[in-house]
């Protein structure tokens, strides 16, 4: 079930597209355009969630129907209605947009040259050309006029809004591997990763409307790309941690002997604590509006120390000879764990930097 505010934004949504699609039949009148109706079309077509998307519709569907309009006016101006010259009207078109790499606008561009030749007119083939080119880029420019003025969503608000997201199913997904691995009851390690996986492929896709958006502070839209190629960078991190210790099975905890961890368990829950909550911190710091000038919150958990004391603490063990009586296996998977919490604490850290100060920092 959508939440109120959802609800809210796609009422906006609706009175956007329906005012957009108004203005342009309006205009069309106006102007004495034949068929107004495609500008309303156009605009409907065009306006999308954020001004980003818009943009891109805008130029994917002005750039077909500029390609369309001139291929299919030269061909009809000079054979008519002709089936084989309709043909190589839409191979051309096809390939002319294939060579500007406007690929996504090969369709668009083919059915203007359809519309153009096939539907029969008394004005000659230039004039219809001029006139769906010019209802289309009226269309257009409506619908982004309305985007932009009209409770305006620009995509880069909503990048940051899906980065606080995804870092709290992050850190679901980190505490559920976790708790796993200690042979605690935990949620589905699967369904958080895809959930993970899905909410990173949302974002990337809202970071290329941003992206789009050539309006507003450079800073921030470079900011929002390495924010989010750094939380796929710490998601990728959470994943080999939870590779490292995958074999661990709960049923090999049920033998007489204490498992392994066990030795180390209130240091293993504090490095889950700090972690989990550094993630939910950035959370919050992405999510508000302060993020996006530079300000942090404060008061991050010192993760790197919860993992030097377990290093101390296994090293102190390994003198000992307390690990005579456990398997191999067994060890070493603690060490593997260490080794990729040292990893991800490291993926962490860059990007608690990267929200404090947005500069680029090294990464590689």
């Amino acid at each position: 079930m959508l939440s109120r505010a959802a609800y809210v934004e796609s009422a906006k949504q609706a009175v956007k597209t329906a005012i957009a699609g108004v203005i342009s039949l309006y205009v069309t009148g106006v102007f004495h355009l034949p068929e107004g109706y495609w500008a309303a079309i156009s605009a409907l077509i065009v306006m999308q969630s954020n001004v980003g998307a818009t943009l891109t519709a805008s130029r994917t569907r002005l750039a077909g129907t500029a390609v369309g309009a001139i291929v299919g006016g030269l061909f009809a101006a000079l054979f008519g209605a002709n089936i084989l010259a309709f043909a190589l009207a839409v191979m051309i078109a096809f390939f002319v947009c294939d060579s500007l790499r406007l690929a996504e606008s090969q369709r668009l561009a083919t059915v203007t040259v359809a519309i153009i030749m096939l539907i029969g007119r008394t004005s000659s083939a230039w004039i219809v050309a001029l006139h769906r080119f010019s209802e289309v880029a009226l269309g257009i420019l409506i619908a982004l006029l309305v985007s932009l003025t009209l409770w305006p969503n620009h995509a880069r608000r909503s990048v940051r809004r899906g980065l606080a997201a995804t870092l709290l199913k992050l850190a679901a997904f980190y505490r559920a591997v976790m708790r796993h691995y200690r042979g605690e009851e935990a949620a589905s390690i699967e369904a958080l990763r895809t959930d993970v996986s899905d909410a990173i492929r949302k974002n990337a896709d809202l970071l290329q409307y941003a992206l789009q958006e050539a309006f507003g502070p450079l800073k921030e839209r470079e900011s929002l790309a390495m924010r989010v190629r750094q939380v796929e960078r710490v998601f990728r991190a959470v994943e080999l941690l939870e590779f490292a210790v995958r074999d661990g099975s709960p049923d090999a905890y049920l033998r007489n002997d204490e498992p392994y961890f066990r030795n180390f368990n209130a240091g293993l829950e504090q490095l889950e604590e700090g972690l989990a909550g550094t993630l939910q911190m950035l959370s919050e710091s992405v999510a508000s509006e302060s993020a996006a000038s530079g300000k942090l919150l404060h008061g991050w958990p010192n993760v790197n120390a919860a993992i030097a004391s377990l290093e101390e603490q296994a090293a102190q063990a390994r003198k000992a000879g307390a690990t005579a009586r456990y398997p191999l296996d067994e060890i070493l998977r603690f060490y593997y764990l260490l080794l990729s919490s040292r990893n991800l604490a490291g993926e962490v850290e860059l990007l608690c930097e990267l929200v404090a100060d947005p500069r680029p920092v090294k990464t590689n």
